[in-house]
Order: C-alpha cells, then structure tokens, then sequence
C-alpha cells in the first residue's frame, strides 16, 4: 500500500496516521515474506521502540478489514500478505520461508460446482517442498 492509499484510507475513515501505522504498512510494502504479526511487530520496534502489539494487531486488523492486505495461514502460522494479486504460495518444509508462485505457473483447478454441490470461485494452492536455498545446502 502506498502512502497515499494510506492516507486516503486514513481520511475515509477518519483515523490518525501515527508514525507507527505508517511503519507497519511501510514494512508490509517492503517484504514477500509473509511476515507474521511478532516479525512485524519486531521490525517496528527496532524504529519506534515503545510500539505495543495491540497497536500492531489493531493495524493489521484495520488494513485487513479495509482489503489493503490478507490474512493467510501457512503451515499453521497466521501472517499477512500485501500481495493482493491472485498468487499461491510455496512452504518450504526446512525451513519455513514462504514464497509466492505466480498464477499462472500451476495448472488451473476447475472453477464452478463440485459434485457436493459447492460453487467454486476462487482458489489457492499451498506448495510445500525445499526453497531453492535449501536445496543448495543438501
């Protein structure tokens, strides 16, 4: 998100951009890791030293709500993604980095009813496997 879609968010909303909340969704910008709210919350810190986690939580909450980043649980960990584009991810099993896989790098599901009658829309796949870095070392 950039600064001006924060600050319109900020408006429409009638909320106070505090140097803390531009920090979180300036990290957020600047990473494809996934952080989790503990890494963002370290990360804000080493900036704004006296930032609470109920202040992290609440932002990420915010920007959640207001569709600037999602939410994804990956290998049972919660974490966010400012990715809002239609993407998969990749786990890697040692140790733990998640990665984006472009759209179109894996073959399309079938979109439409299931045979128990669910209507499909959308989906996301979860890859899991060694990241290129892991695989160097073994």
């Amino acid at each position: 998100m950039s600064p001006q879609q924060l600050d319109a968010l900020a408006r429409a909303r009638h909320l106070k951009i505090t140097p803390q909340r531009r920090a979180i969704v300036e990290y957020l910008a600047s990473t494809e890791h996934h952080p989790t709210p503990e890494e963002i919350l370290s990360a804000v810190n080493r900036r704004f030293p006296l930032t609470s986690r109920a202040t992290v939580y609440n932002t990420l909450s915010l920007l959640k709500e207001s569709g600037l980043i999602r939410e994804v649980f990956l290998a049972g960990v919660l974490r966010f993604d400012s990715n809002l584009g239609p993407h998969h991810h990749f786990v890697c099993r040692r140790c733990g980095r998640v990665e984006d896989i472009r759209w179109e790098a894996v073959k399309p599901f079938p979109v439409g009813e299931l045979p128990g009658k669910q209507v499909v829309d959308s989906f996301e796949i979860t890859l899991r496997g060694l990241c290129a870095a892991c695989r160097r070392r073994t």
